[in-house]
C-alpha cells in the first residue's frame, strides 16, 4: 500500500484538531477584534485613528524586543522535556526574563514617542498608556507550553474569552464617547486579561498531573538568553520593519494618512494568521519527526517533510491573499466609507505581503529546527534596511499606496530572495521557490494519505 510519510509526519488527528480550534479561535478573536476596530476607525476618523495606530506600532515594535525571543527555544526545551519540574523551571525562567524586559521595554516606547513626535501631546499620553502593556503580555510565554504539548483549546478558550471582555470595554468607551485616551486605556486591559486567562488555563491544564509550581533559575535563565539571543535580533527586525512604514507615515505624512494607512494594514494582518496558524501547528511534529528519523534538521538533509512544510504554508497564504484581493475592492469602501476609499487601493497592493510573511516564518521555523539561528538576524536585517530605504524613498511621494510598496518588496526580498545569499539556506530557498506552486505536490500528498487510511 502507498505510503505518505510526509505528509503523515506532520499530519496527525491531533494537530489537524489543534489546527481547526487554532484557525476557529484566530477567526473570531480577529473578526471580533476586526468589527470593533471598524467601529473605532469610523467614530475616531482617520486622524485620531491615526494616533492611536501610531502609538500602538511603537508598542508592538517595543514588544517584540521584550519577548526576547524566548519562545522557539522554549518550544524547544519544552518539546523535548519529558519530566513537570523541567518544564516548570523552563517556564518559570522565561516569564522572569520577559518580565524584567518588559518593564524596560515599557520605559523605551515613551522615549520613543518623545524622540520622534515630542511636540505632540496626544500621542505620547496616548504611547504613555498603551506601554503599560508591553510588562503585562509576559505571561505570554505559558502558551509555548500548550504548543509544545500540541494542546490547543483551553489557550484558545482564554484568548477568546479575555478578547471578548476587552472589546466589551471597548464598545463601552464608544458608546459613551471617550475618545482615544480611554481607548489607549483598554489596549492595556487587553494585556491584563490575556495574563489572566493564559495563567488560568496553565493551572486548570496542569493540576492534574500535580505539575509543580514554576520556578526561576539563574544558570536556566542565562542559557536560555543565550539561546535566544539570535532570535530576539531577528524578531525585533521584523517587528521594526512591520511597522517602520506607520511609523515613518506618522514623520513624514499626517495622521490621516496614518489612519487610511493602518486600516489596510490591519486587514491584511487579519491574513497573516493563516500561515502563522499552519506553521506553528506543524513545527512541533516536524521537530519530532526529524529527530526521530536523523540528525538534527540541515540544508543538505531537508527532504520531503520539509518541502510538504513549506508547501502547506504558502498553499494557505496564496489562496487568502488572492480571495481577500478579490472582496476588498467592494467590502472595504461598503464598510468605512468615504473617508477610508483609499484603504481599499492600499490593501490590493499590501495583502501581497502575506506571500513573503509565510515563507519568511516558516524559514525561521526551520532554521530553528536546523541549528541555524545565528542567520535569522542577517536575513530579517536585509529586510528592515530595505523597508526603511523604500519607506524614505516612496513615501514622501506616494504617501500611504508607497508605504504599501515598500513593506511588500521588503518581505518578499527579505524572506525568499535573500535566502539565495547564503550558501546554508540555498537548498531551503528552492523548498521556498517551489512553494510558490505548491498544488501538484499537495494534492500528490493527500491522495497518498488518503490511500494509506484504506484498509
Amino acid at each position: 500500500m502507498t505510503q505518505s510519510p510526509a505528509l503523515h509526519a506532520l499530519v496527525s488527528r491531533r494537530s489537524v484538531l489543534s489546527s481547526s480550534i487554532l484557525l476557529t479561535e484566530s477567526f473570531l478573536r480577529l473578526g471580533l477584534v476586526a468589527l470593533v476596530s471598524f467601529w473605532i476607525a469610523h467614530q475616531l476618523g482617520p486622524a485620531q485613528f491615526g494616533v492611536l495606530n501610531y502609538a500602538s506600532a511603537l508598542v508592538m515594535v517595543w514588544l517584540s524586543i521584550a519577548t526576547l525571543g524566548l519562545d522557539t527555544p522554549v518550544v524547544l526545551r519544552l518539546s523535548q522535556n519529558k519530566v513537570a519540574c523541567e518544564d516548570a523551571a523552563v517556564l518559570g525562567s522565561a516569564l522572569v526574563l520577559r518580565l524584567l524586559a518588559g518593564g524596560v521595554c515599557a520605559l523605551a516606547v515613551c522615549a520613543s514617542a518623545w524622540f520622534l513626535r515630542g511636540s505632540d501631546g496626544l500621542t505620547l499620553t496616548v504611547a504613555a498608556i498603551a506601554a503599560l502593556s508591553v510588562p503585562l503580555a509576559a505571561p505570554a510565554v505559558l502558551d509555548c507550553w500548550f504548543k509544545a504539548h500540541n494542546q490547543a483549546l483551553r489557550p484558545a478558550a482564554a484568548r477568546l474569552c479575555a478578547t471578548l471582555l476587552s472589546c466589551a470595554v471597548k464598545v463601552g468607551c464608544l458608546v459613551l464617547g471617550l475618545g482615544v485616551v480611554a481607548l489607549a486605556w483598554t489596549v492595556t486591559l487587553e494585556a491584563l486579561l490575556m495574563a489572566a486567562a493564559l495563567g488560568w488555563a496553565y493551572l486548570h491544564a496542569t493540576r492534574t498531573n500535580g505539575a509543580p509550581a514554576l520556578v526561576a533559575r539563574w544558570s536556566l535563565m542565562r542559557s536560555l538568553l543565550k539561546d535566544s539571543g539570535p532570535y530576539v535580533l531577528s524578531i525585533a527586525a521584523i517587528a521594526a520593519y512591520m511597522k517602520v512604514d506607520i511609523v515613518l507615515l506618522g514623520v513624514l505624512a499626517s495622521d490621516t494618512e496614518v489612519g487610511v494607512y493602518s486600516l489596510c494594514q490591519k486587514l491584511s494582518e487579519v491574513l497573516y494568521i493563516l500561515p502563522v496558524v499552519v506553521v506553528d501547528v506543524l513545527y512541533p511534529q516536524l521537530v519530532r519527526h526529524q529527530s526521530g528519523v536523523t540528525s538534527p534538521l540541515s540544508a543538505a538533509g531537508a527532504g520531503t517533510t520539509t518541502q510538504t512544510f513549506f508547501d502547506a504554508t504558502l498553499a494557505v497564504a496564496l489562496l487568502g491573499t488572492a480571495l481577500a484581493i478579490v472582496l476588498a475592492s467592494w467590502l472595504v469602501p461598503l464598510l468605512f466609507g468615504e473617508p477610508y476609499r483609499r484603504s481599499a487601493e492600499i490593501f490590493q497592493v499590501h495583502a501581497w505581503s502575506c506571500i513573503g510573511i509565510a515563507s519568511a516564518h516558516a524559514r525561521y521555523k526551520w532554521m530553528a529546527a536546523a541549528g541555524l539561528q545565528r542567520l535569522a538576524p542577517a536575513v530579517t536585517g536585509i529586510g528592515l534596511v530595505l523597508a526603511v530605504m523604500l519607506n524614505l524613498l516612496l513615501i514622501p511621494q506616494w504617501g500611504g499606496l508607497g508605504a504599501a510598496v515598500a513593506t511588500v518588496t521588503a518581505y518578499a526580498l527579505s524572506g525568499h530572495a535573500a535566502s539565495y545569499m547564503f550558501p546554508a539556506l540555498r537548498d531551503v530557498a528552492a523548498m521556498q521557490t517551489r512553494a510558490l506552486w505548491p498544488w501538484m505536490r499537495l494534492a500528490r500528498e493527500f491522495r497518498r494519505a488518503s490511500q494509506r487510511e484504506q484498509p
